[in-house]
């Protein structure tokens, strides 16, 4: 009985989701000649100090740059892909303008204090592009297309 309780629940990763300092990993938004796709089911809309706090890897020139305040944490749907970190303005705003637009249509955004916000697909999820142009110089804007499951 006990042996069909187990098969049966999904196993979670152990290795690949955790640093070298067991900080929670995370791969950073940078120009790249392909695109960062994600199947997002979670979007934590966090401080950048918040996001240390909980233990996420978040990158040295973001804590100490003043320009940096607000991030977003993209977590796939598949458990092994890390999650994604976006820093950058330009991709917060559009993000911003989707999640303004998720939570018109009646999207929960959970609240869980003044410098974090997640919201939870559930069941669904929402794929994710974000991209700039690797010609641009380095003040390129980030494009982030949006599609539904």
């Amino acid at each position: 009985m006990m042996l069909l309780a187990m098969a049966g629940r999904k196993k979670e990763p152990v290795f690949g989701q955790m640093t070298l300092t067991a900080s929670k990993a995370l791969e950073y938004l940078k120009t790249s000649d392909k695109p960062f796709i994600r199947q997002v089911k979670k979007i934590i809309w966090i401080q950048k100090n918040e996001a240390d706090s909980d233990g996420w890897a978040v990158p040295d020139w973001v804590l100490s740059n003043e320009k940096y305040n607000w991030c977003v944490i993209l977590v796939d749907v598949v458990a092994t892909e890390m999650p994604l970190f976006v820093y950058q303005s330009s991709a917060l705003q559009l993000i911003e303008a989707k999640l303004m637009s998720l939570e018109a249509d009646g999207a929960k955004i959970d609240q869980i204090n003044a410098r974090r916000m997640e919201i939870d697909m559930g069941d669904d999820s929402i794929r994710m592009s974000l991209w700039r142009n690797p010609k641009g110089d380095k003040f390129a804007r980030y494009h982030v297309d949006f599609d539904s499951k």
